[in-house]
């Protein structure tokens, strides 16, 4: 089993290849095992912010049961030279449970940044369940919540349902009409764990991490 620092190792050496020029997106250029997460942001003005920036990413990130976070970044892109969207893509492993987010880069552009907005399918689901297909986000847009950045999202169009897209227990169904996610014969609305990733799914949202200052916005995430 991998442990955080060799997640975060094999997630440095993925952002370095997302971000090389070389790099298409295709099929061909992600290795064996991991789902490439796409689509388009389209670039949020300061008022939606909160803040001023000069680099955004979009990060997958996998929480685990100790805690630690691993971030599967995009490349950084450059709001001020884009036009109205920019592209994105991650290379994700297709065994682990993610949460995307809206972040300014960490200093090596590699790690967990400063959050500025969490993704949220329709239903209101957070959680991006395991599974090697690829997806196809569409174009996200960020939603201005009560608090910012907080509350702030990211949503998408009709398409942009992570669950619609993934079959994680290969069965066939994707997991949108699947009862049992994960092939365990636990019913998903019995299981802790539904997509079976080996993480209880509480314990993967950003609300599990530590927030010592009650602003909603996890310590690891600043």
């Amino acid at each position: 089993m991998m442990t955080t620092r060799t997640w975060s190792a094999l997630a440095a050496l993925l952002t370095t290849l997302t971000g090389c020029d070389g790099f298409t997106g295709g099929a061909g250029d992600k290795p064996e095992g991991f789902r490439l997460v796409e689509g388009r942001l389209s670039l949020p003005d300061e008022d939606l912010l909160g803040r001023q920036v000069t680099g955004l990413q979009v990060a997958a990130l996998h929480l685990d049961a100790d805690g630690g976070v691993t971030a599967f970044p995009s490349a950084v892109f450059d709001p001020s030279t884009q036009r109205a969207e920019a592209a994105f893509v991650a290379t994700v492993p297709g065994d682990l449970d993610v949460v995307l987010v809206l972040q300014v880069p960490s200093a090596s552009q590699r790690g967990p940044g400063a959050f500025l907005a969490a993704f949220v399918a329709d239903g209101g689901e957070q959680l991006v369940p395991r599974g090697e297909d690829d997806l196809a986000l569409g174009v996200l847009s960020v939603a201005r919540g009560a608090r910012v950045p907080a509350d702030t999202t990211l949503v998408g169009g009709a398409g942009a349902i992570p669950a619609a897209q993934t079959d994680s227990d290969g069965d066939g169904l994707t997991n949108d009409r699947d009862d049992d996610d994960d092939g365990d014969d636990i019913a998903d609305g019995a299981d802790d764990d539904v997509a079976g990733d080996g993480v209880a799914d509480a314990l993967q949202g950003l609300a599990a991490l530590p927030d010592d200052d009650s602003d909603g916005v996890p310590d690891a995430l600043q």
